[in-house]
């Protein structure tokens, strides 16, 4: 097998499976821009139900089932080019010889991480040659960005080639809906307006991926498909003294990440008050979060108890991959703004744990939870639409204002101590802001992080 030559030509092998890739994405495109039409067209009658409902039970899975296929054909044909690579560097006595007292290491493939546990996928990867974890990223940066275990500079790494893949395809594959003057339904112009809005935001993601590839902007985590975005603000490494995991609350999305002063408002702040350069934080969305519509969102799912108990185990094991590369006597802080709190709390209950939880505005715990002993807790509010309903016992009893294991802070209003503050929404966005107006509770919190 000399001169060159291998069982098969890898370079091809390689150019199939990236032709595979790119047929699966574009097939799962397809799949969803169909889903959307076969829901938005306007059929009325017990006909257009039953397609409707055979095309979201058996034809939608199917294209789906399609679309797996090629994934999975596509790492097998790069698993079987790295194979023959290797095997043929290793047949060559003049292309890889073997040194005395020194073994190979064999080549990583994703089925080398199925049913480990978090502590060894790390162990795994570090064992890896940097050669071999380049590759492995290169050619699976979906599974090395969303697998808790691979250390973060990898996964963030990883991520801005799921980054560039997002681009392509928003610029490729996502066309913009275009009015059609011929449907005469009086609901259209609605449903086409809310379409092309939907259209309009997505699209508004190519600056904020285009920054992620540009290292401007880390991502931990980039799932579309499981709802989830985490980007990290500082650096989490061996000199980090302080990590925040911060959750927002209800309607937070992943357009909600775009401008970056949504969601990374509070964290970012923290990482940049610490002079020291020691506090790192993520800003954690790493599941479905309640943000369907208003009604929804706030009176179904955020009070859901079944909700938090699908999203807070996803919490939980993210977490404890953040655990797994905390620096000695640093200490860890989960801060949990509004439902992002009973997501904190209920972390807990799957087991992760914080030396301290900060409740802005927060929701009330599910059923069950107890404070973890040697944890520090604390709750920041404004009078507001949620206090007035938690105290009424519209959205649960156990919530932070009232559980004796939080210390307590409640703060004047701008507008003063109204009986329309007490309903307020605006109260309730202003305590997760960076405005003036809430100076004095950034302070305390502040305070709070740094005290030890």
């Amino acid at each position: 097998m000399g001169g060159g030559f291998y069982g098969a030509d890898v370079e091809q092998l390689r150019q199939l499976a990236t032709t595979m890739r790119t047929a699966g994405r574009k097939l799962d495109a397809q799949r969803l821009a169909l889903n959307g039409g076969v829901a938005g067209t306007p059929w009325p009658g017990p006909d257009a139900e039953v397609f409707r409902q055979e095309w979201k039970s058996v034809h939608s899975r199917s294209l789906g089932a399609v679309v797996t296929l090629l994934q999975q054909a596509a790492e097998d044909l790069t698993r079987q080019a790295d194979e023959q690579q290797s095997a043929s560097a290793a047949g060559g006595a003049s292309a890889m010889p073997s040194l005395p007292g020194v073994e190979r290491l064999p080549e990583p493939r994703p089925e080398d991480l199925e049913g480990k546990s978090a502590a060894d996928i790390r162990a795994w990867w570090l064992g890896l040659s940097s050669s071999q974890q380049e590759a492995f990223i290169r050619n699976h940066p979906q599974l090395v960005g969303n697998t808790n275990g691979i250390p973060f500079d990898a996964r963030i790494q990883a991520n801005r080639h799921n980054a560039q893949d997002r681009i392509d395809w928003l610029r490729n594959n996502d066309p913009e809906p275009q009015l059609n003057p011929w449907i005469l339904d009086s609901s259209y112009p609605a449903r086409f307006a809310e379409q092309h809005e939907e259209w309009r935001k997505r699209q508004d993601g190519i600056g904020y991926f285009q920054q992620v590839v540009d290292g401007k902007v880390q991502l931990a985590a980039y799932d579309p498909g499981n709802h989830s975005i985490v980007e990290l603000k500082g650096t989490y490494d061996e000199n980090t003294t302080t990590i925040i995991t911060y959750v927002p609350g209800t309607l937070s999305n992943e357009a909600s990440f775009y401008d970056g002063r949504g969601p990374q408002a509070i964290p970012g702040h923290l990482v940049k008050a610490d002079t020291s350069g020691g506090t790192a934080a993520f800003v954690y969305k790493g599941s479905e979060f309640p943000d369907g519509g208003p009604v929804e969102a706030f009176l179904d799912e955020a009070k859901s108890d079944e909700f938090v108990a699908a999203s807070a185990p996803v919490l939980a094991a993210f977490q404890k991959a953040v655990d797994l590369e905390l620096p000695p006597q640093a200490q860890t802080v989960g801060i949990g703004h509004s439902w992002g709190a009973r997501n904190v709390t209920g972390s807990e209950m799957e087991g992760a744990s914080y030396n301290k939880v900060l409740a802005l505005s927060g929701a009330a715990m599910r059923p069950g939870w107890t404070p973890t002993p040697g944890t520090d807790y604390a709750s920041y509010t404004y009078p507001d639409i949620l206090l007035t309903a938690e105290a009424n016992g519209l959205v649960g009893e156990n919530y932070p204002m009232r559980e004796p294991a939080f210390e307590k802070h409640i703060y004047a209003p701008p507008g003063g101590i109204t009986v329309g503050e007490l309903y307020s929404i605006d109260n309730h966005k202003l305590i997760a802001t960076t405005d003036p107006e809430n100076e004095k509770a950034l302070d305390d919190i502040e305070e709070k992080i740094s005290g030890r």
